[in-house]
C-alpha cells in the first residue's frame, strides 16, 4: 500500500465520520424542531379547549402529558382525590368514578379511561393536585360566574356519589366519611370565586 492510498483512506474514513456526525446532529435537531412544534400543537389545543392561557399551566399540563382528550379524564381528577380521601378505596367507589366519566362522554374502552382507572389504581400525587389547584384557579379566572358555577355543581354531585358509593360505616351509618367530606369541601373552595 502505497503512501498516498493510506492517507486517501485516512481521508475517506474521516470524511465518513464527518457525515454521520452531521447526519446524527442533523437528525436530533429534526426530532427537536418535532417535539418543539408538537409542544406547541398541544399547548394551542389545550388553550382552545380550556380558554386557559397562563404559559406555566400549560408546560406544566404537558410535562404531565395531559393534553388532548387526556383534559377531559384530568377535570375528572378530584373524584379520585375523594375515593382515596380515607386513604384506599374500593370497586364501588371506583365504578362511580367511571360511571361520572361515561356522564363525561369518556368511552368504555378509551386511552382517557385507561388513565383514569390508573390514577384510581395508585391514588391522587402531589404533582396532580398541585396541577388541579392550577386548573381550578385558572378555570375561576376564564369562566363566567354561571359556567363555573354549573362545573363546581356537576362536580360536586359527582363526588357524593363516589363518596356516597363505599356506604360508609358497616354500609349503614355515615354514608360519606369526614375524610371524604373534607375532600368535597376543598373541591367546592377550589372552584368558588
Amino acid at each position: 500500500m502505497s503512501f498516498s492510498q493510506s492517507r486517501d483512506a485516512f481521508q475517506d474514513r474521516g470524511q465518513s465520520l464527518e457525515e454521520g456526525y452531521f447526519r446524527t446532529r442533523d437528525a436530533q435537531l429534526v426530532d427537536k424542531l418535532r417535539n418543539v412544534f408538537e409542544a406547541k400543537v398541544a399547548k394551542d389545543a389545550i388553550r382552545n379547549a380550556t380558554g386557559i392561557t397562563d404559559e406555566t399551566f400549560l408546560d406544566r399540563m404537558l410535562e404531565l402529558n395531559i393534553k388532548g382528550e387526556m383534559l377531559t379524564a384530568f377535570k375528572l381528577f378530584p373524584l379520585v382525590e375523594v375515593a382515596w380521601a380515607d386513604g384506599s378505596f374500593d370497586q364501588a367507589e371506583a365504578d362511580a368514578v367511571i360511571a361520572a366519566a361515561a356522564k363525561q362522554g369518556i368511552p368504555r374502552n378509551s386511552e382517557v379511561l385507561a388513565q383514569l382507572k390508573e390514577w384510581l389504581k395508585k391514588g391522587p400525587t402531589p404533582d396532580g393536585r398541585a396541577l388541579w389547584k392550577m386548573y381550578a384557579a385558572e378555570l375561576r379566572k376564564t369562566l363566567t360566574p354561571a359556567e363555573l358555577a354549573t362545573f363546581r355543581d356537576d362536580m360536586v354531585k359527582h363526588a357524593h356519589s363516589v363518596a356516597q358509593a363505599s356506604g360508609g360505616i358497616l354500609k349503614v351509618f355515615l354514608s360519606e366519611s369526614r375524610e371524604e367530606k373534607r375532600a368535597i369541601q376543598e373541591l367546592k373552595k377550589d372552584l368558588t370565586v
